[in-house]
């Protein structure tokens, strides 16, 4: 199994841990870890496109949190990314998936960072639960070139 899917299969069983009481570091690790999950499947799914299966590690070391997030909040900006002529369904999964990736990144965090913060089982299932969508709506696109360009706009720094 790939290391995005063990991270969110753990995501998941920290969310259920303690089904009665849950403990604020338990849900707070499930938050933080499905984040890492959609980072890795994102990394993942870019790095698989590299020729030389030797070396693609050390692509994966390239990408950066922020850059990530930005590219993935251009998904979301229409004039930037108009998409014209595309499959409404493969715009729809898409920014989804960029929707997802930037929203949790915030939520990552206020989990990691925000002690302040208390987090109910209800709230961290829903970030689960949403980076478990976006791996379903991955799978759709996945293929697709607006989704493969999207993987190298995670990559590649935004030119004016």
């Amino acid at each position: 199994m790939a290391y995005h899917n063990d991270l969110l299969d753990q995501a998941l069983m920290l969310v259920h841990k303690e089904p009665r009481k849950p403990r604020q570091a338990s849900l707070r690790r499930a938050v933080s870890t499905a984040y890492y999950a959609l980072f890795h499947l994102l990394i993942s799914a870019c790095v698989a496109n590299w020729k030389r299966q030797d070396l693609r590690a050390t692509l994966g070391r390239a990408f950066d949190h922020s850059s990530m997030k930005s590219a993935s909040n251009r998904i979301q900006d229409s004039r930037q990314f108009p998409f014209a002529g595309e499959d409404p369904r493969v715009v729809y999964d898409l920014r989804y998936v960029a929707k997802t990736f930037a929203q949790l990144q915030e939520q990552r965090h206020v989990a990691d960072y925000d002690n302040a913060k208390f987090w109910t089982k209800t709230e961290a299932l829903s970030q689960v639960s949403s980076v478990q969508q976006a791996f379903q709506s991955w799978e759709n696109i996945a293929t697709e070139p607006t989704a493969q360009a999207y993987l190298i706009s995670l990559l590649v720094k935004k030119r004016d």
